[in-house]
């Protein structure tokens, strides 16, 4: 957890957390390629992890809540990058107003989500490998200042974030009596950069550019590569979505959880590259083991398109032809309500 939230959760403390309601969670979910039963994921899949912990305060009619996500994917391909790890942290804030015996809710969250650079050693350019590994044809390096975090010894540096605004009417009992609904929308402003030398035999155009490789020009083979890394330019992403939770009792304590979630996803001044999808839909069911205090749940999720919608930093032109398969989660919920 960043350092600003525990910050946050020492000043929720010394004011006296007792004299508030809410609820602590903490949530770790995963997959593996090598899980047979889960739904089918594209070959260049690994694995993915996510860990996730929440504090929600509420007081009279108002309410606050904080969280952090750490989202973990890992890719192993046949060319180069053959391994590359996505590390990406999320921070939101969340701030509500609560009325109707506190049976509805009204919030406006502000989110940030930012990945760790990704430094990559060598990178495949149709079928030439450039950079400083063992399979690497060619090396290029630049002594311009803005190549220093290469460290001339990497082809290529990724990095991305993104910052987000989300209203949400919460309801609880409410349509067709669910035991809660939530109406959401969402507007993300994505942000990503690359650096490598290899641009600047594009920019110059010169001996490097016209070099022959089987039968193309090396700068025509470079500029179809560069093309389909993320843009630079910023786009924006708008969400308009549904969920519904509901708790069936099965025995005593134990409860079955159903949660589906539909999305409808339109991507504002970003260059696709191939169709994407307009919209996904995720389903969350499990068991839950409930107390008065305590909440223990096992869950697995569905998704229809990938994480499309769900996971903003993992989505930009060198991914999107991946989000139009299937995608699943196994993971455990701990929750303790005050």
């Amino acid at each position: 957890m960043t350092k600003k939230y525990l910050l946050l959760l020492n000043l929720i403390f010394s004011i006296n957390i007792y004299s508030f309601s809410g609820h602590i969670t903490f949530d770790q979910s995963m997959t593996e390629k090598d899980w047979d039963f889960m739904p089918s994921i594209n070959n260049s899949f690994k694995s993915s992890e996510s860990t996730f912990s929440e504090i929600y305060l509420s007081s009279s009619n108002f309410g606050l809540k904080a969280s952090v996500t750490d989202f973990f994917l890992r890719l192993d391909r046949t060319s180069h990058p053959k391994i590359l790890d996505l590390n990406a942290e999320s921070n939101e804030i969340e701030f509500s107003y609560l009325f109707d015996n506190q049976n509805k809710k009204f919030s406006i969250a502000l989110g940030r989500q930012e990945s760790d650079d990704q430094f990559v050693e060598c990178y495949t350019f149709s079928s030439i490998t450039i950079g400083f590994c063992e399979d690497a044809r060619l090396s290029i390096s630049n002594d311009k200042e803005k190549y220093t975090p290469l460290n001339n010894s990497n082809i290529l540096l990724l990095s991305g974030e993104n910052n987000s605004i989300k209203l949400n009417f919460n309801s609880i009992k409410g349509l067709f009596n669910l035991y809660e609904y939530n109406l959401f929308f969402e507007y993300v402003e994505n942000d990503f950069n690359w650096l490598t030398p290899v641009e600047e035999i594009i920019l110059n155009k010169g001996f490097l550019y016209n070099l022959s490789y089987k039968g193309q020009k090396l700068g025509n083979i470079i500029e179809n590569s560069l093309s389909i890394l993320p843009q630079r330019e910023s786009w924006n992403t708008y969400i308009i979505g549904l969920s519904t939770t509901t708790y069936y009792n099965i025995f005593n304590n134990l409860y079955f959880l159903i949660e589906p979630t539909l999305i409808l996803v339109e991507q504002n001044d970003y260059s696709q590259i191939s169709d994407i999808n307009k919209n996904n839909f995720k389903l969350k069911s499990g068991l839950v083991f409930a107390t008065e205090n305590i909440q223990i749940s096992l869950y697995g999720e569905f998704y229809q398109n990938n994480l499309y919608g769900f996971e903003h930093i993992s989505f930009n032109q060198r991914s999107e032809h991946h989000f139009d398969s299937n995608f699943g989660t196994l993971g455990v919920q701990l929750k303790y309500t005050f």
